[in-house]
């Protein structure tokens, strides 16, 4: 193997002998050596194109996959799959929305069933034929779904193809096909400056049996519909097989033509298809060789030559290997979605939960895991009281459906990292992950709070209550028989105290239960004496440096403690339902400073409120805020609702519809924190917003962090897809605001404009930003 430095050494030598000869040879040898530097040229330019034609190609494999994908994990297709019911299915109007609003021109959909065949399809009402017997894919699929993504021969025309299994509770249900022509890729070629026509292989003539277009030159299907009259008849005249087996390229120099072939390979790795690339001869540029042919300075020009080609090789070689890590992470994804079902013999045969011998796996696994990370855990150790007197009064059959009801409640509960199991006879168990103590507080008072409501059987009124045992890894124990034996003697000692309570092990938690108890009292004295603060954070169009709105924050001013944040006192704020209060003396006092501004010819764009789920959840919110609106004198176009992309993802039908109304009223709305949510792009096209909000986790590392950079790349182009204003929070420095600004977020928010301000200290900001 020759090293890069004896390549290097032998090149120069070459060169100089080279340069000498040219200068004996004179200009017949030069005029050689131009012409062996175009065709040099004109093979470079060739590669170059046929690379940029390969990258397009698998752009649009990556993007029907994605759309294919996002189609596959939607409710309706799910349903209308297991349902064998197609009548909510209308995929076509979704194909021409792709194609009036992306570059998926011409791409259609179909559902397959199980056994291959044809469930739906979006551009005919033809269905039920069993596409396994004549297609080797479908077949594939059957017998090992996964994702298959291929370019084929079909009846119709030479397309692309994304399939996608359907799972449903890891049970596959059928497939998503995604098919699209070509016409595209054709479209932006000649977008790029280049002309193609896109010619089916012969042996493909019998099997297109309903060609679009019905052009053929010498058994070639033109499998395009934009193409260059002049240059169809070029290929009429000369052949189509002229062009295929010329395995450089031709010029057409009458026609100032370089026309090159590009062939489409199938999934046997054999042509299927062929594209005849014309190029511009006067858009190639020439003046390198111009220079050598002037200059005889041939030295120069292949070193430059040489640099030009090993940057474009390791240029291909790292972008191949990023495409393949795209398609493994892409599929590692796919897989992780397919979990499986827990043994039946793992869990309770009544309530359906863990039962005792998973319930010991998962508290090992959870202190194991929680000693790695560094985090705490809690057990709840929960005893049904006087459950015996309700068997011995209804029998067991009532006490049955009474424990399978009180665990359904349960389950309300607990987040899914965390587990509930059935531990024997009336006894339950809950493992809260990652927990601290007034997390575990909140736990134990929803479940109080629930068990106070009466549960009815057969017309019978049951009341029954729980007394409850805590203990917490590490401060108690740090193995999971002495956190259960701990959480049991906690359990009834809180049974020994009268029944209907709790009682921690460690008694730390129950100062910190009246903690609480102080804490809420402070919140509800701090509302009637009207102790809070609003703060405003200002918005700034970062192109022009102005503002174009401000965010109401809120402060407490506590008589003894000072300032307190909002993350200090709003979460234990919602859970008590003080929330509303506060969110509503939040708008009338932020609406009466803005309103004294506008007054005073003082502008500060739109005015934004964070709005709890529990504002939107009351049926009389859209009516308050339209009157309180007019009793302040705002207009609703001066006002912002702020909402957080986790409020959205629980698809609450209520809230959307308040939403829905808001945006009626005239009133703006912005998705708060976007990005740490799972939208999919087809839930959020169905919601009336205005703006994305990118969150400050996104941004606080940028431009540094390629992951953070590829995530907010993604909702900006998101944003513009679906026309949604965007900004940025929590930008800090000037290296990420002009990051935002180049990828086309021009709206900042954030300390490097301002931190939250006082009502006095924002008015002179805005006289500063008008």
């Amino acid at each position: 193997m020759i090293s890069k430095k004896g390549f290097s050494f032998s090149s120069q030598y070459s060169l100089i002998l080279i340069s000498t000869v040219l200068f004996i040879a004179g200009f017949l040898f030069i005029n050689s050596k131009v012409e062996a530097l175009k065709n040099e040229k004109y093979r470079n330019v060739i590669a170059e194109v046929h690379e940029k034609l390969k990258m397009l190609i698998e752009e649009k494999k990556e993007a029907l996959l994605f759309v294919t994908l996002s189609i596959a994990n939607d409710t309706i297709i799910k349903e209308s799959l297991i349902q064998n019911d197609i009548k909510k299915l209308d995929l076509h109007d979704f194909s021409d929305n792709l194609s009036k609003n992306t570059s998926l021109k011409g791409t259609w959909f179909q559902l397959l069933t199980t056994d291959g065949k044809s469930f739906y399809r979006s551009w005919t009402q033809k269905r039920g034929d069993n596409l396994a017997l004549i297609r080797d894919d479908v077949a594939e699929m059957i017998h090992n779904p996964h994702v298959i993504s291929s370019i084929s021969a079909g009846i119709f025309d030479i397309t692309f193809k994304s399939m996608v299994p359907v799972y449903e509770n890891s049970l596959f249900i059928g497939s998503v096909e995604t098919i699209s022509n070509f016409n595209s890729i054709n479209k932006k070629m000649r977008d790029n400056g280049y002309e193609t026509i896109l010619l089916a292989d012969k042996k493909y003539k019998d099997f297109l049996l309903e060609p679009s277009k019905k052009i053929f030159i010498s058994d070639y299907y033109v499998a395009n519909s934009n193409y260059n009259k002049e240059h169809l008849a070029l290929l009429k005249n000369k052949g189509a097989e002229y062009f295929i087996q010329n395995s450089s390229f031709h010029l057409e120099e009458n026609k100032n033509r370089l026309i090159s072939t590009y062939h489409l390979k199938g999934l046997d790795n054999k042509d299927i298809a062929y594209f005849i690339i014309f190029q511009d001869l006067n858009k190639i540029d020439f003046s390198s060789i111009s220079r050598v042919r002037d200059s005889l300075v041939l030295f120069l020009i292949s070193i430059f030559i040489f640099l030009i080609l090993l940057s474009y090789y390791l240029y291909s070689k790292e972008e191949k290997r990023a495409i393949e890590q795209r398609n493994i992470n892409l599929q590692n994804r796919v897989k992780t979605t397919a979990t499986k079902l827990e043994h039946l013999s793992r869990y309770d045969t009544l309530t359906k939960l863990p039962n005792r011998l998973l319930l010991l796996d998962r508290l090992k696994q959870s202190i194991k895991a929680a000693k790695n990370s560094n985090q705490k855990l809690s057990i709840l150790f929960l005893d049904l009281d006087r459950f015996k007197e309700v068997n011995d009064t209804y029998g067991h059959e009532i006490g049955d459906t009474l424990l399978n009801e009180i665990a359904q409640k349960l389950k309300r509960f607990v987040s899914y990292n965390d587990t509930i199991g059935r531990f024997g006879g009336d006894e339950f168990i809950i493992i809260l992950n990652n927990t601290d103590e007034i997390q575990t507080m909140e736990v134990v008072k929803n479940i109080m709070n629930a068990m106070c409501e009466a549960i009815i059987i057969n017309n019978i009124k049951l009341y029954t209550t729980f007394s409850i045992g805590i203990s917490t890894f590490p401060e108690d124990a740090d193995s999971s028989y002495i956190l259960l034996r701990n959480a049991d003697t906690a359990m009834h000692e809180a049974k020994n105290n009268g029944k209907n309570g709790y009682k921690f092990y460690n008694t730390k938690m129950t100062q910190l239960a009246f903690e609480r108890v102080a804490l809420e009292n402070n919140l509800r004295k701090a509302i009637a004496n009207e102790e809070f603060e609003v703060y405003f954070q200002p918005k700034i169009d970062a192109r022009i440096d102005k503002v174009i709105g401000l965010e109401a924050l809120i402060r407490w001013n506590h008589p003894e403690l000072g300032l307190i944040p909002p993350v200090k006192f709003i979460p234990f704020a919602e859970d008590i339902g003080l929330i509303v209060e506060i969110d509503k003396w939040m708008m009338r006092e932020s609406a009466m400073h803005i309103l004294s501004w506008k007054n005073e010819n003082i502008s500060c764009g739109k005015l934004s409120l964070n709005v709890s789920a529990k504002q939107l959840e009351d049926v009389d919110y859209i009516e308050y805020l339209r009157k309180k609106l007019e009793i302040i004198g705002l207009f609703p176009s001066d006002l912002e609702i702020e909402i957080t992309e986790g409020l959205l993802m629980k698809n609450n039908i209520h809230v959307i519809s308040t939403l829905e109304a808001i945006k009626k009223l005239g009133i703006s709305i912005s998705v708060d924190d976007f990005g740490t949510g799972y939208s999919s792009l087809s839930y959020l096209k169905r919601l009336p917003i205005d703006k994305l909000k990118i969150d400050r986790s996104f941004v606080k590392d940028l431009p540094h962090d390629k992951d953070d950079v590829a995530i907010v790349k993604t909702i900006i182009a998101l944003a513009n897809n679906l026309s949604l204003d965007i900004i940025a929070e929590g930008v800090e420095n000037k290296e990420q605001r002009d990051f935002l600004l180049d990828e086309g977020c021009p709206n900042i928010q954030g300390y490097f404009y301002s931190k939250p301000l006082r009502v006095d200290e924002c008015r002179e900001f805005l006289l500063r930003y008008m």
